[in-house]
């Protein structure tokens, strides 16, 4: 079986490592690589632009990481509430959040949500 990376952008009222039912629908940014260097080298590139727009973050194991802004609110109807927004940031290997346990790119992980 040859193995398959997806780097997936997400807008949501829920960090993205939750995968609640229906989270695909959050989807706004998918790119699909067949070698992990260019999924990883991707996810980072991402990783450093949402850093830079966003002043809040966290990661959640380092294959995810949500963004957001506590100005970008919407209002829920249903709960009748204002609901945080998240950009999160996610990285599949083979359909499951990839493991990162290479500490280069933990620390540069840890590095930019640090200074976002």
């Amino acid at each position: 079986m040859d193995n398959s990376w997806r780097v997936l952008t997400t807008k949501s009222d829920a960090e993205p490592w939750w995968f609640f039912e229906g989270w695909e629908k959050d989807i706004i940014k998918e790119l699909t690589f067949d070698n992990r260097n260019e999924a990883v080298a991707s996810f980072l590139m991402e990783l450093r632009r949402l850093s830079e727009n966003y002043p809040k973050s966290k990661t959640k194991k380092f294959h995810s990481v949500a963004f957001w802004d506590p100005e970008d609110i919407d209002f829920c109807e249903a709960c009748d509430d204002d609901l945080q927004v998240y950009y999160g940031l996610v990285i599949f290997e083979n359909d499951q959040p990839m493991e990162i346990q290479e500490e280069a790119i933990i620390t540069e992980i840890t590095n930019l949500i640090e200074h976002a």
